[in-house]
């Protein structure tokens, strides 16, 4: 970082006092005494936890507003979202949510959370994880080792394919779906059956290739501008750590950037990437890659500068998600409480960012916030 951007930080953190609000105050959106109902903003899914017997969430920012609203679902249609809630995805006016634990895929308008309908998937396929969709069907990744495709006219599971152990993220990118198979059931014998990015054909859907790279893939995003895919490979949580690797989807090769993330988001040209080493919210990497050459472009996208109105940094303390809105690039990164007994029973957290990675405001969210969708 050059030394007038520190100092511009350095200043931000003098001032930050003043610009600072903490936007946790659970007002609807639509307003107090009416029903809910956004048109642009974030939701964010909130996993909750099994093992405390926390069902999971949905909650909504509006950050032109500054307004908070938690339990969206819940409030809407008088009952749980379900299990283990994991992500979503906007096709037309619907979004369709993956709950692993509860094995459906919720289908809610996009605007209202009104459910429109419940799809049962198949125990036997595994729970419901990423979901993605190429504007025409709806593909959600299935833990047991499969991709389900949805047919949005019917709101059914009308095709199946098998793909590698425990898929976790996937990708769509000129007519192939790409699907990151983590293994990440077998820590035991180091995911020796994952390291793979399953290429699946759109037109039949069929796998064609799997294409090998790192240690328990799981996180995966698209450059289609050249082509690119990157895989956060999550290592072993040891001895192994985790790296970015790139495929290049004309010649099937990867490429191990030797780039330590945990969570990757790409926007525009810009890839950013963190890593939550769990040694201090000071100390994790936020650094911002250009996706064309995987040069660096900054190397800390949101700085470590310290604030004194209730935060003792700029920083989150346990990454666990991100997102950029297209439309201002202002940044949001999830984040577990900073409790290492209780963090799995406590709301999670929301830090909005300016493009210049500065913080303007924090949100309390659900429990487990781990993935969030704009809507624009």
């Amino acid at each position: 970082m050059n030394r007038k951007k520190q100092l511009k930080y350095l200043l931000g953190a003098v001032l930050l006092p003043l610009a600072f609000t903490a936007c946790d105050d659970d007002g609807n959106p639509g307003g107090d005494n009416q029903p809910f109902r956004a048109e642009s903003g974030i939701y964010v899914f909130n996993t909750g936890t099994e093992g405390y017997g926390i069902e999971g969430s949905l909650s909504y920012l509006d950050p032109a507003t500054r307004s908070l609203r938690n339990s969206v679902f819940l409030g809407t249609n008088g009952r749980s979202l379900g299990s283990t809630v994991q992500d979503g995805v906007i096709l037309g006016e619907e979004m369709y949510i993956a709950v692993s634990g509860s094995n459906t895929v919720e289908v809610v308008d996009k605007h209202t959370a009104q459910s429109i309908a419940q799809i049962l998937t198949n125990p036997d396929l595994g729970g419901p994880r990423d979901i993605v969709t190429d504007g025409e069907y709806v593909y959600v990744s299935m833990f047991g080792g499969y991709v389900a495709r949805i047919d949005p006219a019917t709101h059914t599971v009308d095709r199946t394919v098998p793909v590698g152990p425990n898929p976790e993220e996937m990708v769509v990118l000129d007519g192939y779906l790409y699907v990151a198979n983590s293994d990440g059931l077998n820590y035991a014998n180091g995911y020796v059956d994952g390291k793979s990015v399953s290429q699946v054909s759109l037109d039949d859907f069929a796998e064609e290739k799997k294409i090998g790279v790192g240690m328990n893939p799981s996180k995966v995003a698209a450059h289609a501008a050249s082509g690119k895919l990157f895989v956060a490979c999550m290592g072993d949580y040891a001895d192994n750590p985790p790296s970015i690797w790139t495929i290049d989807t004309a010649t099937g090769e990867a490429t191990d950037l030797q780039v330590p993330a945990t969570l990757i988001c790409l926007s525009g040209n810009t890839l950013y990437t963190i890593y939550n080493n769990w040694s201090g919210a000071e100390n994790m990497p936020y650094v911002a890659y250009d996706a064309r050459t995987n040069a660096v472009l900054d190397e800390a996208f949101i700085p470590v500068v310290s604030s004194s109105h209730g935060f003792e940094y700029n920083r989150v303390d346990n990454p666990a998600g991100i997102v950029v809105n297209p439309a201002d690039g202002h940044i949001f990164v999830a984040s577990y409480a900073a409790d290492p007994v209780n963090a799995y029973s406590l709301p999670s957290y929301v830090y909005e960012y300016d493009a210049e990675g500065q913080v303007l405001c924090g949100y309390d969210v659900g429990v487990g916030a781990v993935n969030m969708l704009v809507l624009e």
